[in-house]
């Protein structure tokens, strides 16, 4: 099953036992959260490991969206069956400040790697 607005892009990658979340421009509230609580339910139900989002067509998050990411979606990947964190991102994205400080956070919890392309998700 597929989630898809002109927004985001939800995918499971059943291969890899991944989500595969990918943006497609900027959104934010419902149309930013609503692709985050989809996946949610999706790693939930088949007990997914892996979370990749592609950042190429990121962006920065409104403070109400990242304040929701923080109190509501990282609890719910720390207590869910994800246990690796994928992000695709440009060595030379506007975003790399923002991810980098993700990765941080995130370490704690799960292992996070940053790759230039699904292609590289795709080989490891």
């Amino acid at each position: 099953m597929i989630y898809n607005t002109i927004y985001c892009k939800i995918q499971h990658l059943k291969e890899k036992n991944t989500i595969l979340c990918q943006w497609k421009q900027f959104c934010k509230g419902d149309d930013y959260r609503n692709p985050f609580k989809y996946a949610m339910q999706e790693i939930e139900k088949h007990n997914i490991t892996t979370w990749i989002t592609d950042t190429t067509h990121g962006f920065k998050n409104e403070e109400a969206d990242t304040k929701w990411l923080l109190e509501v979606l990282v609890p719910s990947m720390i207590n869910s069956s994800i246990t690796k964190v994928v992000f695709i991102i440009a060595n030379d994205s506007p975003l790399m400040d923002e991810i980098k400080e993700q990765e941080v956070a995130l370490k704690k919890y799960f292992e996070v790697n940053l790759v230039e392309s699904l292609d590289a998700v795709k080989k490891g």
